[in-house]
């Protein structure tokens, strides 16, 4: 009886060929088969065999017995054009099986990949790949131009720069990035044409669907142009103990560090990171020293409690900011007053409803997002003040977080006000009413909140200023993204996060310590770090 061949390549690759085939008028048949790579002259059989192989999934499928498939190696590798001609026979006949819908085209005992390109501008590329089969592989990508002769490699890089933030989203464990500066500037027909391909694979790395077109290297930068706040609240980050002024920033530092702002994502150049930003006497000329088309990366947080007048808002209003942040516990005066130890909650209502009136009548004003601390004396209020910012006081975000632990924090604070688990849990069951986009919460890592019947040791206190605690100096590799840290005084420090535990905090690697000042290129310079 005349074969009837059925059958499929599932996987070709430079070095592999993996399928099944069978003769559907003999289902006992175990059929010889050939790997084929034409050429010009003469073709070339690069292996051969029987394929019968045993499959579970092609029993499952009801491919008869299962015992049909084939894997066939040859070395040397392939080119991936070759790759691209390469087919698989019968023995002795002219039937070429077909490629698979769903064809692989990884090396044998790798793939699928899972990534994206993140971002990709005319200096760089940016994201993420990792190998499904092997989470501890790391995944060689090549940075492809097509042109009319063919593709040209630009350049070929490991992805394996440490990201944090994938570990923490449960993507491998957080060592699969790539950040790749060209060796020359792309024109913007290049940008868009480029592919980032697994090496030795067909798998192109897709662009994200927020893909960044920009140029944008440094996650963020992060001033502080003022040492100081107006208020002692018990949880502060900060210790203030050994705070005796205030020392403000002076114009020019702020201009040498302004030469940042183009290279980071709206919103992500701080005016302030521990510190209150209206102490200084010249923050909105300084918000006024930036050019009107980075205006939108600028935001500070504040805690409105220093009385301000109508021109103040209104210049805030129409500043261009990104958005501001808004310090808040609770209306109850009591809790208010207590959370916010040194401020008046009238000037604060007074402060906020001023604000309201004018960003309301105000076209294109700063987005307003409240942060919100949750402690048991306002964890019943929080629900209903959410909806309340939300629905009445203009809010975008409400953010509502737990406590950055410190040996600054008083013990009875801690005892009387820090959340147990099972609060942590309610706060998170009456919050999923909300969009989770307009109402963030921030839980403490694994959701452990804190146990008074076996309270943990307080914070160890530390040698460092309280600018560098938890920093830890390192010299290589440098991880990704970065973000800059600068003072009042001009000191700059270049970080990342270190991979810790998945319960715990990353610690901040600081990969460059010096001053904003004294830099004469400080992209440059964090451009440089390897």
């Amino acid at each position: 009886m005349t074969p009837l061949y059925q059958g499929y390549v599932d996987e070709r690759s430079i070095a592999h060929v993996k399928g099944w085939l069978r003769d559907v008028n003999d289902a006992n048949a175990r059929l010889a088969y050939e790997v084929v790579l034409p050429g010009d002259e003469a073709e070339r059989v690069l292996a051969s065999g029987r394929a019968d192989g045993f499959s579970e999934i092609l029993v499952q499928v009801g491919v008869g017995d299962g015992g049909y498939a084939f894997e066939a190696h040859f070395n040397p590798p392939l080119s991936e054009a070759e790759r691209e001609l390469v087919y698989v026979r019968p023995q002795g006949a002219a039937h070429r099986l077909e490629l698979a819908p769903n064809l692989r085209t990884d090396p044998p005992g790798q793939g699928p990949y899972q990534g994206f390109v993140d971002a990709c501008s005319t200096r760089h590329v940016a994201g993420w790949v990792r190998d499904l089969a092997d989470g501890a592989r790391r995944v060689v990508i090549d940075l492809l131009l097509p042109g009319a002769g063919g593709e040209v490699l630009l350049q070929r890089h490991v992805a394996a720069q440490t990201n944090d933030m994938l570990r923490k989203a449960g993507l491998g464990d957080g060592q699969n990035a790539f950040f790749v500066l060209f060796d020359r500037e792309l024109s913007e027909v290049e940008r868009e044409a480029l592919i980032v391909r697994v090496h030795g694979s067909a798998h192109v790395v897709e662009r994200s669907p927020r893909l960044n077109r920009k140029f944008h290297p440094l996650q963020c930068v992060r001033l502080d142009i003022v040492n100081n706040c107006n208020l002692r609240c018990p949880f502060c980050v900060y210790d203030y103990t050994e705070t005796f002024r205030t020392n403000v920033m002076e114009e020019a530092t702020f201009q040498a560090a302004l030469r940042l702002i183009p290279y980071v994502p709206d919103g992500n150049f701080w005016l302030s990171c521990l510190h209150e930003a209206t102490l200084h006497p010249r923050l909105m000329e300084f918000i006024a020293l930036v050019p009107r088309e980075y205006r939108r990366k600028l935001f500070f947080t504040t805690n409105l409690a220093k009385r301000q007048k109508r021109e103040f808002f209104e210049a805030l209003a129409g500043s261009g900011l990104d958005h501001i942040n808004i310090s808040l516990e609770s209306f109850d005066k009591d809790v208010y007053e207590r959370m916010r130890k040194g401020a008046r909650q009238g000037i604060f209502l007074e402060n906020l409803a001023l604000l309201l009136e004018v960003f309301g009548q105000t076209s294109g004003a700063p987005r307003i997002r409240y942060n919100l601390m949750a402690y048991r004396a306002n964890l019943q209020e929080l629900p209903g003040l959410a909806r309340i910012l939300l629905e009445e006081k203009q809010a975008w975000q409400v953010e509502i977080r737990y406590t950055f632990d410190g040996p600054q924090i008083p013990q009875d604070f801690r005892q009387a006000e820090f959340l147990s688990t099972d609060e942590w849990a309610w706060l998170a069951r009456e919050l999923s009413a909300f969009p989770a986009e307009r109402v963030l919460l921030f839980q403490p890592p694994g959701g452990r909140g804190y146990d008074r019947n076996a309270p943990p040791p307080p914070p160890a206190p530390s040698s460092q200023p309280p600018e560098r605690r938890g920093w830890v100096q390192v010299q290589a590799p440098v991880s990704r993204p970065l973000n800059v840290r600068i003072l009042w005084d001009g000191t700059l420090s270049v970080s990342s996060d270190l991979l810790g535990d998945e319960d715990e905090h990353p610690e901040r690697a600081i990969h460059l310590l010096s001053n904003i000042n004294a830099l004469e290129d400080p992209l440059a310079a964090c451009l440089a770090l390897e």
